[in-house]
């Protein structure tokens, strides 16, 4: 019987001045590396101000080399906000350590993907 099997990739593309990323499959350091220059060439080239990570299809194999690419791409100085949705309890316990390394107070969770849009594409608010 032939069964037939389909290999999950990760994806980063820029939509509407936004960085998504999709999670879909295992992050190594080379990957985490890949993800983070596809993501910053988009940043460094002012196309995009936000970013949008997407978990819900991730797996829970995140090296630690890739959590610390994780925090350098979202200490990106081009970045106004950041929205990560989905994902299971451990793999937002990892974001969580990775949102903490950045130090940064302008990224947050959603549970849904519509939620973390809203939010990304709201105004700034500015206090005096």
């Amino acid at each position: 019987m032939e069964q037939n099997t389909t290999i999950q990739k990760n994806e980063v593309t820029c939509e509407k001045g936004v960085v998504i990323y999709r999670i879909l499959a295992p992050v190594d350091d080379q990957e985490g590396e890949r993800l983070e220059l596809a993501g910053q060439a988009f940043l460094d080239r002012k196309e995009a101000d936000r970013v949008l990570i997407d978990i819900q299809g991730s797996t829970e194999d995140f090296s630690a080399g890739a959590r610390k690419q994780w925090a350098k791409i979202l200490r990106h100085p081009n970045i106004i906000k950041a929205a990560i949705f989905g994902g299971n309890t451990f793999v937002r316990t990892i974001a969580t350590f990775v949102i903490g390394a950045t130090g940064r107070k302008n990224i947050k969770f959603f549970a849904t993907e519509k939620d973390a849009r809203e939010w990304l594409y709201a105004p700034i608010e500015s206090h005096p």
